[in-house]
């Protein structure tokens, strides 16, 4: 047996599998971009559930008249010393268009027509910091100007599709956007890409990350009073279905026999999701006919293992939210006052780290209570509980 990646893989065409509809209806609203008709999406989904390897695949098999760039706000926050700002997130943006214009066959003809840009915008007031240059041109520095930067950013990609005949488009990939709550006064960086991008004819923006249709930031981005007004076309990754499952058993890990209790026990673990299916895989043996009980005791005797994102998630969390979320995997969900009540935190430091649990997607609020998003998060709490006698720490 070999073990199947967990994580994104170089070999994207190896590792791949089935969603050929999602493909499908990515690619054709990206190619509306050759028509000047571009399409805004949002993308939700599980952890685990592939939207990050779907867009690279996507961004892998694109025509070369279309650039894409793809940002990952988590990995920004991660890595930023300071606060989330918006400036910090332009930057990035600025960066990764730099890097992906030098990866496109035409770079050579971008040179003229960036060095023009950079001359008429005149940044004279703005510090790149760490971009000393795009494509071997020295970017000057000076003191920060917002609205230079912002500007610059905002109106790069339209410009280099106005002017350079082989390019007809250019996609904007924001992974992880719901971590933009870090930033204070969001809605001044949602209508900012709005502004811009509703004279644009050539950009388009995607979305993703892991929430639920119920978010609060997919309302202040798409609800009716948000920047996008319900423009945002939305689309879902499902987790596959029992028979995509089966299909993928049968063409990657055909080694793997199941009786049918024993396939109907692993989908209930797995959800469908193909993060706990590649995980659950790895801790398998071809050896063995899989029956329900022999499932459930692999499942339960490599938890940590199998559902090795949520032990992520849990390690990533403050002792706080670690408490937040321990209540509400007793007591199943719980109104905003009466969880408040359980915590014995005051109420400004009790909100601001229940929103955080929010903005990441690990509590939901649904029927004016609060619970856990992810039954699998659930599942590895309970039963750490169980056999430990306390949640891990």
């Amino acid at each position: 047996m070999n073990s199947k990646p967990l994580f994104l893989h170089d070999d994207l065409d190896k590792y791949f599998y089935n969603r050929k509809e999602d493909i499908k209806k990515l690619k054709y609203q990206i190619n509306s971009l050759n028509y000047s008709l571009p399409q805004q999406i949002l993308l939700t989904g599980y952890r685990g559930v592939g939207k990050t390897y779907l867009l690279k695949k996507i961004m892998h098999d694109i025509e070369p008249n279309i650039i894409c760039t793809y940002i990952d706000i988590s990995k920004i926050y991660a890595l930023e010393k300071r606060k989330l700002t918006i400036e910090t997130v332009l930057i990035e943006l600025l960066k990764e268009m730099n890097q992906s214009i030098q990866l496109n066959q035409y770079k050579n003809k971008y040179k003229a027509k960036i060095i023009e840009l950079i001359d008429n915008l005149k940044l004279k007031k703005y510090d790149f910091q760490d971009i000393a240059e795009i494509l071997k041109i020295p970017i000057p520095k000076a003191e920060t100007d917002y609205r230079k930067l912002s500007q610059f950013v905002m109106e790069f990609p339209q410009k280099i599709v106005d002017d350079i005949d082989e390019i007809n488009g250019f996609v904007i990939i924001i992974d992880e956007f719901q971590m933009l709550r870090k930033i204070k006064k969001l809605d001044k960086f949602f209508w900012l890409i709005r502004s811009f991008n509703q004279t644009q004819h050539n950009v388009s923006y995607i979305f993703t990350g892991s929430i639920s249709q119920s978010s609060e930031v997919i309302n202040e981005l798409n609800g009716e009073s948000g920047p996008f007004g319900g423009r945002l076309q939305q689309i879902t990754i499902d987790p596959f279905t029992k028979q995509e499952t089966q299909s993928y058993f049968k063409e990657k890990m055909s080694e793997i026999k199941f009786t049918d209790d024993g396939f109907e026990r692993f989908y209930k673990c797995t959800r469908g999701i193909p993060l706990y299916i590649n995980s659950f895989y790895n801790v398998m043996d071809s050896t063995q006919l899989y029956t329900s009980e022999i499932v459930k005791k692999t499942f339960y005797t490599n938890m940590d293992q199998i559902l090795i994102m949520q032990v992520k998630v849990w390690s990533s969390l403050n002792e706080n939210e670690k408490n937040i979320v321990q209540i509400l995997v007793d007591e199943n969900s719980l109104a905003w006052g009466e969880l408040l009540e359980k915590t014995n935190l005051s109420r400004s430091t009790f909100n601001k780290y229940l929103t955080n649990l929010k903005y990441k997607g690990i509590v939901t609020y649904i029927g004016k209570k609060y619970a856990i998003e992810d039954d699998l998060l659930k599942t590895w709490l309970q039963h750490e509980k169980e056999v430990n006698g306390f949640y891990p720490i």
